[in-house]
């Protein structure tokens, strides 16, 4: 399983206004269902991969006292370079940046 994951600031109270666009920006669909202004789950849209390249996205905040979230990017593929997981959280954190203890993020693979 590829997994990467970061964490960044807001001045926003609500994670859902700070990232929506910014995912739906990196071609993901953002679930109504699942989100709220305390943590927004996203994936990507069912007509761009097949099902082990499906990229799932969870942002949830670590302290809101200092608006510090965690963004989580994760997808079934293998253990290998170059994954659309990768190219997703690679888009994610351009758009999204880490904050400055976290710049280069973390790659987790199971």
């Amino acid at each position: 399983m590829a997994y990467f994951h970061y964490q960044s600031e807001t001045e926003r109270d609500s994670l859902l206004a700070t990232s929506k666009s910014l995912l739906e920006k990196a071609g993901l669909t953002v679930s109504e269902e699942f989100s709220s202004d305390f943590q927004v789950f996203a994936e990507s849209r069912p007509d761009q991969i097949d099902y082990k390249t499906k990229v799932k996205v969870f942002i949830s905040w670590i302290d809101k006292s200092v608006r510090t979230f965690s963004v989580e990017v994760r997808s079934d593929e293998p253990l290998k370079r170059d994954t659309y997981c990768e190219k997703v959280a690679g888009q994610l954190r351009a758009l999204i940046p880490p904050n400055s203890s976290n710049k280069h993020g973390v790659n987790l693979v199971n």
